[in-house]
């Protein structure tokens, strides 16, 4: 599949992931209010966290290893099982030995046992899915995520909207979880047998490979996501869902950087340095138009949409979102970075770095902003937060690189149009 192809692929699923999430979370916040829906996003979000711990960054040493075919892909899937399968009973074994302790850990405590039955779930569909990408078959792997997605918003319409309550909106959300992985797990299967055995220096390779992507990987969604955990701390469940409601408007200016990402990943791993700095240019850019015009769009009509779709209630997440906006257009960016430092370079430790960068300044300002000046304060924190780590990925990218970062910011006159090519052919899709 074609960079370009894939990418749009990519793109049209993330659309399609955002449209399932997005008409979910209004069904949740019409029918639970502030509370419930800052409740199910912290739930939520700390499951992805969990899947993302205990996958130890092995699936994005699997989808970028494939293509260099040092390893056969029976191989990877049997080492992947076997990391998985660790993975699980290590969770069971954590979660029976300190049941009673996390049964009082606050707004979370009644999910732990929920979160222990869906967290295996999400650990395998990773593994499964990062084979993948990394055969390029980036349809299926698109695919992945939005069929379970899919059958949550069936769920919620069927199940919430008749019996409103907030363990009516998990369990439809587990449904979907166990939905993904059954897809996931189909659309492997003709290209793998699973099956799980132990091989040391495999498991070495991918540990240490994976643990410096492992650490970028955590970095980088804590950078995105735990000012959520500081609002809820500071300003309880109702403001952390007016927050989470403003993180999802904005977080739409990175899909198309996210879908490059994934695009860019197998690529890298078999490109010259003259093609690798081609790409990463014109992806960054073509990110930076994306950006800057979906902003626009957003200060235009972002608020009235909010308070039309979400209700009034939400009103306070329209100035939050609004300030997020410059930050994000910038960390857009970092997508592709961190898929040329990865694929191309080898060295996945610098996005961990980088991304440390950005959240160590915006844990520092959450913790002055958020009590003084609510979720417009964490907010700004991220916003700032974003700028300064983008700053410093430039210039750590044109001393790797060689070459001046200048090419992926200087937008060009082709650029607007391959642009606009880009948004015909994912209106066509």
């Amino acid at each position: 599949m074609s960079l370009g192809r894939a990418t749009i692929t990519n793109l049209i699923s993330q659309f399609a992931s955002l449209a399932t999430t997005f008409l979910s979370g209004v069904i949740i916040a019409r029918t639970l209010g502030t509370s419930g829906k800052g409740t199910y996003s912290v739930v939520v979000l700390t499951h992805a966290f969990a899947v993302l711990i205990g996958n130890l960054g092995v699936p994005i040493f699997v989808a970028s290893n494939i293509g260099k075919r040092r390893h056969s892909v029976d191989a990877l899937l049997r080492n992947s099982f076997f990391l998985f399968t660790s993975s699980t009973v290590l969770l069971v074994c954590m979660f029976l030995a300190f049941r009673g302790w996390l049964g009082h850990l606050g707004q979370l405590g009644p999910f732990f046992g929920l979160l222990v039955v869906v967290i295996p779930l999400g650990f395998l569909r990773e593994h499964l899915a990062a084979f993948l990408q990394g055969l390029n078959k980036i349809g299926r792997f698109s695919l992945t995520r939005v069929c379970g997605q899919i059958i949550t918003l069936f769920l919620l319409i069927v199940f919430l909207l008749n019996r409103p309550g907030i363990w009516t909106a998990f369990y439809c959300w587990a449904a979907g979880e166990a939905v993904s992985l059954a897809v996931t797990l189909a659309l492997v299967w003709p290209f793998a047998a699973p099956g799980i055995s132990f091989s040391p220096s495999l498991l070495k390779e991918s540990l240490r490979f994976g643990g410096a992507v492992w650490v970028g990987s955590l970095v980088g969604m804590a950078n995105l996501r735990l000012d959520l955990y500081l609002v809820a701390y500071f300003l309880g469940a109702s403001a952390a869902g007016l927050y989470s409601v403003a993180a999802t408007i904005s977080i739409v200016l990175l899909y198309l950087p996210y879908a490059m990402g994934i695009a860019l990943l197998p690529r890298f791993s078999s490109a010259t340095p003259e093609e690798s700095y081609a790409l990463t240019s014109r992806a960054c850019r073509m990110a930076l138009l994306w950006g800057v015009g979906c902003a626009v769009i957003l200060v235009a009509v972002g608020g009235a949409f909010i308070r039309a779709v979400y209700g009034s209630a939400f009103s306070p997440s329209v100035r939050a979102m609004m300030i997020l906006l410059p930050g994000t257009v910038l960390y857009g960016l970092s997508y592709v970075t961190s898929a040329y430092f990865t694929g191309f370079a080898e060295r996945p430790g610098i996005n961990a770095a980088l991304i440390a960068i950005s959240l160590v300044v915006g844990i520092g300002l959450d913790l002055i902003l958020i009590p003084a000046f609510g979720i417009a304060g964490a907010s700004l924190a991220s916003s700032v937060a974003y700028m300064i780590s983008m700053l410093v990925t430039l210039a750590v990218f044109a001393r790797v690189s060689g070459r001046t970062p200048v090419a992926l910011l200087a937008v060009q006159k082709n650029d607007l149009s391959e642009l606009g090519r880009f948004v015909s052919r994912i209106f066509r899709g």
